[in-house]
């Protein structure tokens, strides 16, 4: 049977909370983008002075998403990340991404054949 690692950084000093250690475990748990970004503040991932806090939040997320994975609800309402009860999630998540990767590549060959094509 295969087993899943949590990748956790190793600090030294104080502990230091990231945007991933404030999302729920769980689809059923997601945490609204709203009450996501007013955890942020709180815990001063975000400075309340910054304008646009929901992008600054999901900047955040994007860097994150580098060591953790977090998903959220189709709709857009919620935040979470995968428990053994949301595998049926994770590979939505997984096959989303693979096209979306898949997609990039498709665009990256097309400017380079007009590069090329430019270039002589």
């Amino acid at each position: 049977m295969n087993s899943f690692h949590i990748y956790q950084k190793q600090t030294t000093g104080k502990p230091v909370i990231t945007v991933a250690d404030l999302i729920p475990v769980g689809r059923d748990n997601a945490i609204s983008r709203k009450a996501l970004v007013s955890l942020c503040v709180e815990h001063e991932l975000i400075e309340d002075s910054v304008k646009d806090k929901d992008r600054a939040m999901r900047l955040l997320i994007q860097k994150d998403r580098k060591d953790f994975v977090i998903l959220n609800l189709s709709n857009g309402d919620g935040y979470y990340r995968i428990s053994k009860d949301d595998m049926q999630d994770l590979q939505r998540y997984i096959r989303q991404e693979e096209k979306r990767a898949k997609s990039s590549f498709r665009n990256i060959k097309l400017a380079r054949a007009l590069y090329e094509d430019l270039l002589h």
